[in-house]
């Protein structure tokens, strides 16, 4: 008798063990799944991105190394759909996956016309076809909804190298279409624009205050290229007081808009290590950073780009075979004593 209650009570023991494991084995799921979160909420909030184009598994664990939790990537219309009908999906997949793996937020780059959709000779002309342009990004949105949410339509349009065609072309057969097709195919998508290169032979002044005057409707954020000789420079033309015969500031131009609440991403700026050297490049970029983050407007910038490309070495912050330059070490570093205090404004530039 006192054997069967002694087995009886290890039985109940055990069964109560096995029971208070259960809660535990549920509270280390959910502390799980809520650390995926503040992580995915930091890199949502931080400001940090690169260029970088079509991005490797190693590209993607180079920026997370650094702390980078955004990255502006190529998903351009002639190389997902060369031809009619024809879908190189699987490229894009693969990106999206090592995103997800590396906590790494993607704003994708739509535009170029494959030859068979162009209005012209090259992948710059406006579509000649409004529905087959408009196809293809509802197509692409639709796809990669919820893990995709940030798209830019086109990239630096008043370019002739990216872009044939007048800033009437580029808001009514390119921006607005695609604006509304996204916006069907995922209505929480967010659209960054306009891109433009702040050239001043390009009238890139004269194009923003245009596409914000009859497209800011459809603009949820507005970004704009910078490429100067210094970091100071590159502030100055940002929102800094210009001489009367001096470009306006791109902040100006969108006060006088009146679309200065809406966030405000500098989607490209960077220098050579070719033409400055590697050690001056860190400089710069940190020189940079240190003057972005004393202007609350400006929510987050891209540099460009991550890796050195063959057809324009010197702009990575690693050079071509993957190896870091000091820019990259320096960018890390910067980050890593940063980030903390972007990260607590949860959805900041959203």
């Amino acid at each position: 008798m006192e054997y069967r209650k002694c087995n009886m009570a290890a039985i109940f023991l055990l069964l109560f063990a096995l029971t208070a494991l259960l809660p535990l084995s549920t509270m280390a799921r959910k502390r799980h799944r809520r650390f995926n979160r503040l992580v995915a909420d930091a890199g949502a909030a931080s400001p940090f991105g690169v260029n970088a184009h079509i991005p490797t598994t190693s590209d993607f664990k180079r920026m997370y190394m650094a702390g980078i939790s955004w990255a502006r990537i190529d998903l351009t219309w002639d190389v997902i759909e060369p031809k009619r009908g024809l879908f190189r999906w699987d490229i894009i997949d693969r990106v999206v996956m090592d995103a997800k793996t590396y906590h790494v937020h993607l704003l994708g780059i739509l535009g170029y016309c494959p030859p068979w959709a162009s209005s012209g000779p090259g992948k710059n002309y406006p579509p000649g076809n409004i529905s087959n342009w408009t196809g293809f990004v509802s197509q692409i949105v639709g796809r990669y909804k919820g893990r995709i949410n940030y798209w830019s339509l086109w990239n630096e349009p008043n370019a002739e190298t990216f872009f044939r065609g007048t800033v009437n072309q580029f808001i009514q057969e390119v921006f607005i279409p695609a604006a509304k097709a996204a916006k069907a195919a995922n209505p929480d998508c967010r659209i960054v624009g306009p891109d433009l290169a702040q050239l001043s032979r390009s009238h890139w002044s004269v194009w923003l205050n245009t596409i914000l005057k009859r497209a800011g409707p459809y603009i949820d954020v507005i970004s704009q290229h910078c490429y100067k000789k210094k970091p100071g420079d590159v502030l100055k033309a940002l929102d800094g007081k210009r001489h009367f015969w001096e470009s306006r500031s791109v902040r100006s131009i969108i006060k006088r808009r009146h679309q200065a609440d809406k966030p405000f991403w500098l989607t490209e700026v960077g220098w050579r290590s070719t033409e400055i050297g590697e050690k001056k490049q860190a400089g710069y970029i940190i020189s940079l950073l240190k003057g972005i983050a004393r202007r609350p407007w400006i929510k987050k910038v891209f540099i460009f780009e991550l890796r050195d490309s063959p057809g324009l070495p010197g702009y990575g912050l690693l050079r071509q075979n993957g190896s870091p330059k000091y820019s990259y070490e320096a960018l890390k570093g910067f980050i890593a004593t940063a980030n903390g205090a972007y990260s607590s404004n949860e959805g900041q530039g959203r």
